[in-house]
């Protein structure tokens, strides 16, 4: 999603080929293990359950460019998508008036949703929640409007990850000198989209979802992502061997992913 706060980009293009290329880059760097067969199959097809959506109520909170909202419509969902900008909705209406697909699009506020209680099945939000000034209010929310037994599919940024702990407190902190001017979550904000990005840890997350039933865990990263925070530029002397970095980084992003997906039951 492009955030042009100071107005430098302007307005992207919205074509089918500007849908294909943003689609084409997130696919690729997601392929670690949330996609795999990318670009057959969905997007995040390790995340979100698409083979039980068809003929279901579904909500995403924070719809972006529509990724994830086109291709829980592909498969049947009933969906609502809501976003905090009229930017989103528009890209977001936009894409699926192209691809001739259907779906409530809404702007507004994932703190305060203007929905009905326990009336979705799913509630699906990639990257979200942790750029809102009270993410527990969300939660309440979400909590809200699901159907009793209803599960939310949630991810936010990991406070134990490779990325977190070692690329920014060791690379860019001590080795880059940033911790000189900056504390640690400054430094892991710059490196992320939205004026707040917070990092959390399981307990962080359980204590804020505190309405639901269960919580379960896993992570996730994106594709040469994340032996280059444990590594630095030494990442270059693995390069030769794909396989074998391929094989490294699946098992560091399952235990120490900067991706936290919750899947929370109601």
């Amino acid at each position: 999603m492009l955030y042009d706060w100071n107005g430098v980009h302007g307005a992207p293009a919205l074509n089918a080929g500007y849908f294909e290329k943003i689609d084409r880059i997130f696919g690729e760097g997601h392929k670690l293990l949330n996609n795999p067969d990318w670009p057959r199959g969905d997007i995040l097809e390790r995340f979100i359950p698409y083979q039980e959506v068809a003929g279901k109520d579904v909500l995403e909170i924070g719809c972006g460019a529509g990724l994830v909202a086109s291709h829980l419509a592909r498969n049947g969902a009933r969906l609502v998508a809501v976003d905090i900008t009229a930017n989103a909705i528009g890209i977001t209406r936009e894409r699926f008036r192209l691809a001739g697909l259907k779906g409530a699009l809404m702007q507004m506020e994932g703190e305060s949703l203007a929905l009905k209680d326990s009336s979705f099945d799913f509630v699906v939000s990639w990257g979200v929640i942790h750029h809102s000034g009270d993410m527990a209010a969300i939660l309440r929310e979400i909590h809200r409007v699901l159907k009793p037994g209803g599960r939310a599919h949630i991810m936010v940024y990991n406070r134990r990850s490779l990325r977190y702990q070692v690329y920014c407190r060791f690379w860019l902190g001590v080795i880059g000198m940033r911790l000189v001017k900056n504390n640690i979550d400054e430094i892991a904000g710059s490196i992320t989209d939205g004026f707040i990005a917070r990092h959390l840890t399981k307990r962080e997350f359980r204590e804020l979802a505190s309405p639901f039933s269960r919580i379960d865990f896993s992570f996730s990263d994106e594709s040469i992502s994340t032996f280059t925070y444990l590594v630095g530029k030494f990442h270059k002397l693995l390069k030769p061997f794909p396989r074998l970095m391929a094989a490294l980084e699946r098992g560091l992003a399952r235990r120490w992913g900067w991706y936290m997906e919750g899947n929370a039951t109601k």
